[in-house]
């Protein structure tokens, strides 16, 4: 199934591109669809953007403005994202209280900017324009004095003015002169349309994760056996660890990127996840294939010297797939995870400590016996335990995944 989303350039004075406004949009009509809440749309757009597409991918080495209403703010929704990357734009029709402004200020605290969309002069909520570092000035709904008068007041108070529904020349020379700053408008940029893939999901994941966040002590453990039956949710929770995390910290297992991430987090992550309908046309038997892949691995790694890895290995098996899942390269799924180098080694060169174990795997499986004995002696095991695992792996896979299917 494909995913959609919009984005326009925001400009500098010197017309070079500064950010990019991403939208949400549900189909190729580049339009917004208007029977779709606000924080429905931005969690889509969210997800889309992160997980389909890549962040780095939309916006560059530049920044990305996304709407949050009341409703995400107060969920604390944009403590997911990378603060040097977004900049959290609170939607002109909130009304705040005490509880969403003290959310804002904690926002601030922790070094995200803060942007008021489509401010008009006789705005009521000031502290909220207090707190932020952008005002976007609606140059349709403003008259030119008062466009003139804000620019005045606001300037004076060291906030970056941006001009929005910039439609002539004239009229951005003219913004230039009073003193904003940015610019945004059909005079430089329509939105543009970005087009992805989706990846399948399934329900049951979800069920199972959410009762476990929901005991008095969540258990890293439980929550990573949940996400390890599923390549989907493997992949989507490195990306998120790595978006919030510096590309130093690398991942060994699903346990220790949850411990990394925190139970928080993914909890706000998780809710975010359920609310975009994976439907992609994934074949079934793609996704049983890294379940069994990712279970034989485990076992192999528990009845060998590797005992000690059984996590990471069962990550490689997981991951087996994700090219099928994403539909590229190998190489280009896995360029923007957090992986420790040994997981990495063996998907994408056949080297490293756990590359024995995942050509055993797929020699077995093809029925490629004869290339497997080197591989067997090295680890120690022989055709009996092998085989009794790969058997194993199969019944864990299809019991999963017939549990699955009836969510």
């Amino acid at each position: 199934m494909e995913v959609y989303v919009a984005r326009q350039p925001i400009f500098d004075k010197n017309n070079e591109v500064f950010a990019y406004e991403l939208l949400y949009r549900n189909n190729e009509n580049n339009f917004f669809d208007g029977s779709v809440t606000s924080n429905v749309a931005t969690s889509l757009l969210i997800m889309n953007s992160y997980y389909t597409f890549g962040i780095d991918k939309l916006v560059g080495k530049g920044r990305a403005f996304i709407n949050f209403d009341k409703h995400l703010i107060d969920s604390e929704i944009p403590h997911l994202l990378d603060k040097e990357k977004v900049v959290v734009e609170l939607l002109e029709d909130i009304v705040p209280d005490k509880h969403f402004v003290e959310k804002v200020r904690k926002l601030k605290r922790e070094g995200y900017t803060v942007a008021v969309d489509d401010y008009v002069e006789g705005y009521e909520y000031q502290e909220l324009v207090d707190l932020s570092d952008i005002i976007k000035v609606d140059f349709f709904e403003n008259t030119k004095e008062q466009i003139v008068s804000i620019a005045k007041e606001w300037k004076a108070k060291g906030k970056v003015l941006l001009a929005e529904k910039v439609e002539t020349q004239e009229i951005f020379e003219w913004a230039k002169g009073l003193g904003y700053e940015l610019f945004q408008g059909y005079y430089f940029s329509k939105p543009s349309m970005m087009k992805g893939k989706k990846m399948q999901e399934s329900t049951f994941q979800y069920v199972q994760i959410m009762e476990e966040l929901n005991r008095k002590e969540p258990d890293y453990k439980a929550i990573a056996s949940i996400i390890e039956t599923d390549a989907t949710l493997t992949y989507k929770l490195l990306k998120l660890v790595n978006t919030n995390f510096t590309a130093s910290k690398t991942i060994n297992s699903i346990q220790h990127g949850l411990s990394i991430l925190g139970i928080k987090a993914f909890e706000k992550w998780v809710s975010l996840a359920m609310v975009q309908d994976m439907s992609a046309n994934v074949p079934d038997e793609t996704i049983k294939v890294s379940m069994t892949r990712a279970r034989f691995m485990e076992l192999i790694a528990l009845g060998s010297a590797l005992k000690n890895q059984s996590n990471e290995m069962m990550l490689v098996g997981i991951l087996s797939v994700i090219d099928a899942l994403l539909d590229q390269p190998m190489k280009e799924a896995l360029e923007e995870l957090p992986l420790a180098e040994p997981v990495k080694a063996a998907l994408l060169y056949k080297e490293g400590p756990y590359t024995d174990s995942f050509q055993l795997v797929t020699h077995f499986e093809k029925g490629e016996f004869d290339l497997d004995e080197a591989f067997m002696e090295k680890l120690k095991l022989d055709w009996n335990r092998v085989t009794k695992y790969y058997y194993e792996a199969i019944e864990w896979a299809e019991f999963m995944y017939g549990v699955m299917k009836e969510f």
